[in-house]
């Protein structure tokens, strides 16, 4: 919904790139992904107690798409709608006034480091903000509970997973032990 309220020039775009519901509600858990396949979840409404719920509560179709799709479909529209942005840029710190924020930068590609006037600053900058820390507010909870890595690679795995489609496999091997003695597990999105 909200990509449609972008336009729906934009909403397309998504689609193009996605996963569609019926393949991202399938989660398999296996011991390999040739393995033997230990259960299924169905989720993102895919089960059909929650499916119809799913489909009055919206006009758009549900999808996955991943951030790396994601974050260039919303940078373009933004700079096509006007909004001065810059990749390869890091956050330094900021002060506030009140006529609004100072926020210093670096440039990562010429190493320099400069300034941006701004009404506000958002900081999307994850859990570990370093936006939220210098401004002072705190999250509620734990942090840092669970860990998670994503790696990136084409491979045609379709050999090995083609009998049981889905956008999401956890790999579970009990004879494999992590640290603090918990059973090794671990996911592949494909």
């Amino acid at each position: 919904e909200v990509l449609r309220d972008l336009g729906r020039e934009v909403e397309d775009e998504a689609y193009l790139f996605a996963t569609e519901q019926d393949l991202m509600g399938e989660n398999v858990f296996c011991t390999s992904l040739a393995g033997e396949e230990i259960g299924r979840l169905k989720t993102w409404g895919k089960h059909p107690l929650s499916r119809a719920a799913h489909v009055l509560a919206s006009p758009a179709r549900m999808n996955d798409l991943p951030q790396t799709f994601m974050e260039p479909l919303l940078f373009k529209t933004a700079c096509a709608r006007g909004t001065q942005a810059r990749m390869s840029t890091v956050y330094l710190s900021h002060v506030q006034d009140a006529d609004g924020v100072t926020t210093t930068c670096h440039d990562r590609l010429t190493g320099k480091d400069f300034t941006v006037r701004s009404n506000y600053l958002v900081g999307a900058d994850g859990g570990n903000s370093k936006v939220a820390e210098d401004a002072g507010l705190t999250f509620e909870g734990r942090m840092g509970v669970g860990g998670s890595m994503n790696i990136l690679f084409k491979a045609d795995l379709s050999k090995y997973v083609a009998h049981r489609p889905s956008v999401l496999y956890w790999v579970i091997q009990p004879e494999s032990r992590g640290h603090g003695g918990r059973e090794h597990a671990t996911s592949a999105s494909i």
